[in-house]
């Protein structure tokens, strides 16, 4: 998956916990993030499908005032409704580039997309999901996930990748706290899971009630 070149499809369905997350990242002090532009990117392996969040932090200054000047066409300093639609067109090249995601060996399918732009303090924060369908891990079987940042101008990013629904760390290099946090430019992150059998839908060892 190259969102280098590709616009990516974001899920509905996670809408609501992304527009919180999207919240306080906008609100993180402003004398914290005045160098420029931030990024921030969530990965979630599941046993049929992968999740990845990007949460973005436009330059303060004179990069998020043009975006103002352009958008908001009301001059009411927000981005909403066609603004932020329009807005959102404009900054995910800017949120997934430079950025390649892999699940070797599996060919993704991407879902619908979705996204919300917002203005704190006067700059403009973005934040985005897309998801897509891969094949059913069965029992025990592993799910490798690839983060790269291609070499050149690429923008700094902190990353996460995490485990969900049945899977777990396949090894210890795997594990949230192991894993680096800072994706520079030429750089990648990798993690690899495994399916828990006694997770995976329609294994239910609950005891059935007496008669």
């Amino acid at each position: 998956m190259d969102t280098k070149h590709r616009t990516p499809y974001l899920p509905g369905r996670v809408l609501a916990a992304l527009l919180t997350l999207c919240t306080l990242l906008a609100g993180t002090p402003a004398a914290a993030h005045e160098i420029g532009a931030e990024r921030q990117v969530f990965v979630q392996v599941f046993e049929e499908h992968l999740d990845i969040a990007v949460f973005y932090l436009e330059a303060p200054g004179a990069r998020s005032g043009l975006l103002l000047s352009r958008f908001d066409v009301n001059g009411d300093g927000k981005l909403q409704g066609p603004e932020a639609d329009l807005a959102g067109r404009e900054l995910i090249g800017r949120m997934l580039g430079g950025l390649q995601f892999e699940v070797p060996g599996e060919r993704p399918r991407a879902t619908a997309p979705e996204i919300k732009v917002e203005v704190r303090q006067g700059r403009v924060a973005a934040a985005a999901m897309v998801s897509y369908a891969l094949p059913a891990l069965q029992a025990e079987a592993t799910r490798t996930v690839i983060v790269r940042a291609l070499s050149g101008d690429v923008l700094e990013s902190e990353v996460r990748l995490l485990a969900g629904g049945a899977l777990l760390p396949a090894d210890a290099a795997s594990s949230p706290g192991q894993l680096p946090s800072a994706l520079r430019r030429g750089e990648e992150i990798q993690a690899r899971f495994v399916a828990t059998a006694d997770a995976l839908p329609g294994d239910d060892d609950s005891e059935a009630p007496a008669e």
